[in-house]
Formats: C-alpha cells, structure tokens, sequence
C-alpha cells in the first residue's frame, strides 16, 4: 500500500480537527491498482469525505450525505478505483474494532481494500485489510509525486 503525501495530510488534518471536538472522522480512500514484477499493489491517490454523524466512538456517514460523496466522485478526472476507508479513534490507539472489522468484510471484502486507522491524539497510523476472515495489518509507505 502506498499513500500519497498530500492524502495522508488530508487524512491527518481531517482527523486531527475531529479529534479537537471529541469526534471520530471518516473518509474513503481513492486511487487505482497497479502490478510490477507480478505483485499488485494499491495507491491512494486522494479522499472523499462529507458531513458525519459523528461520537467519540462511532462515525457513520449522513443518510443524505451520500449524493454530495457521489457527486464528489464523479468529479475524479481518472477512472479510479475506491481503495478502501478510513476512519479516527482519538485517543484509544489505531486497531480494527469488532464493529470496524464487520464494515471491512460487509463492504471493502477485495484483497486490495484496505482501512486506515488513525488516533490523532497517540499520533498513530495503521493499515489493516481482512484475509481469510483474520484482520492483519498492512504494511505502507507514504510518498511524494
């Protein structure tokens, strides 16, 4: 997994400024698939976000967020793949929760997606994806273009 400097700021930013109001954040993770030497690889390329029904310990989008998140979408000018999500758990460090692993099987079940974890408060980041019906962390490098 690879994530593009600027998205990794965005997800940063977004979940530091929810962290601030005691919030969770949440966001899609969008880029493409590539293959070298045989191995296929994902790129975070940007995010997609919107308004939030946001806690400290749950995060959901809106029920009339999701044309806004369409529209945003169809504003991407490559034919881009939805890597993933991401989404915050200010202060009580980045794992996969029962309830975030059920959202990874239910509905980012490839082998490439992947959930990013982020505790802006512990200033931690991890990837994790579902294999086999195990969560295991995902190794990733962030990079600049």
């Amino acid at each position: 997994l690879y994530i593009d400097r600027h998205a990794a700021d965005e997800i940063i930013e977004h979940c530091a400024i929810m962290a601030k109001k005691g919030l969770e954040a949440l966001g899609f993770l969008v880029g493409d698939l590539y293959i070298w030497k045989g191995e296929r690889y994902s790129v975070v390329h940007e995010i997609v976000t919107g308004e939030l029904e946001s806690t400290a310990v749950s995060v959901k989008f809106r029920r009339d967020e999701f044309e806004n998140l369409f529209d945003k979408l169809d504003e991407i000018e490559y034919d881009y793949v939805l890597i993933g999500w991401y989404h915050s758990h200010p202060g009580y460090t980045s794992f996969m929760s029962s309830i975030d692993m059920d959202t990874q099987s239910r509905m980012f079940n490839r082998e490439f997606h992947v959930a990013l974890v982020i505790d802006p408060i512990n200033l931690e980041f991890k990837a994790f994806r579902i294999s086999n019906g195990k969560c295991i962390e995902v190794p990733y490098a962030v990079f600049e273009e």
